[in-house]
């Protein structure tokens, strides 16, 4: 057993270049900022974020929403307010780790304030962001501070290993609770998906005259999530281009705020390889580990 740990811990702690976690430490915040900034230009902050006997929208009480106790009415304002401080500096390469720290607690209780408000893909940029604490994801691209030249490669698989967990879930679930995506009679479910009113942009009286095509989209959509593990694997790069063709998709069709994004500012870690043949330079400095 001693060579197979020996060899796994070898495996994990290998040098890779710190930028493409650098990037996932730029994208991850950015997608924050740029949801909350939205919500800001729709004018819903002040609905959102206030209780609903004084005129807020949310109804639903959660008893994790400490920032009332802490700070009285004013409370969702400190939450918000914290999220943006260290959201910038998570992005900027900045005292990253103590930011990460406040920073998730600070987004989590916004999503205690408004619970409807705090979907899937906002614990998911959480539990990524927390990947990213022990990381060196704050060796390149950070203001005032020298670029490491490699950092260890575990969190790099951390990420990939995520991914995969969130891909094979959810093609496990659309399985379970539609066997008909991969029906050859039935109505096509990724159809009744891209064309909810709730939802999509897409005109339902002219893409409702393509069933095979959304048939065949279904059946493709399947089979990617559920063979998610080549994310592990050196297929990892030529898999991330379904990945991303899919979620382009989710974002050109669905109005489903940071998701498709969200989901993105994980690929420079899948992209890894291809992005250092193509778009970094090698730069001599020092290793971190």
């Amino acid at each position: 057993m001693k060579p197979l740990w020996s060899a796994w811990t070898r495996w994990l702690d290998r040098a890779v270049d710190p930028r493409p976690l650098a990037l996932v430490r730029i994208a991850l915040p950015l997608c924050v900022l740029a949801d909350l900034a939205r919500l800001a230009q729709l004018g819903l902050l002040w609905d959102v974020f206030t209780p609903y006997a004084e005129g807020g929208l949310n109804r639903i009480e959660s008893p994790h929403a400490v920032v009332w106790e802490w700070f009285g009415p004013n409370g969702p304002w400190v939450a918000f307010s914290t999220t943006v401080l260290c959201m910038a500096l998570i992005m900027i390469g900045r005292w990253m780790r103590p930011a990460i720290v406040v920073g998730v607690l600070a987004y989590a209780q916004l999503g205690h304030v408004f619970p409807p408000g705090d979907r899937a893909i906002d614990r998911l940029i959480r539990t990524a962001l927390l990947i990213l604490l022990f990381s060196g994801a704050d060796g390149a691209f950070a203001w005032g501070r020298k670029r490491l030249a490699s950092v260890p490669a575990w969190p790099e698989h951390f990420l990939r290993l995520f991914l995969v967990l969130v891909y094979t879930s959810a093609g496990i679930a659309k399985l379970i609770q539609q066997p008909e995506w991969f029906s050859l009679t039935a109505d096509p479910p990724l159809l009744r998906i891209l064309i909810d009113p709730m939802a999509s942009t897409l005109d339902p009286d002219f893409w409702a005259q393509f069933p095979v095509l959304f048939r065949v989209l279904g059946i493709a959509t399947i089979l990617l999530e559920v063979s998610s593990i080549l994310l592990l694997t050196r297929w990892g790069p030529l898999w991330a281009i379904g990945g991303v063709l899919m979620h382009l998709g989710i974002w050109a069709s669905m109005s489903l705020g940071m998701f498709s994004p969200g989901m993105l500012a994980l690929y420079p870690v899948v992209l890894a390889p291809v992005l250092g043949r193509t778009l970094f330079r090698p730069a001599p400095s020092r290793r971190l580990g």
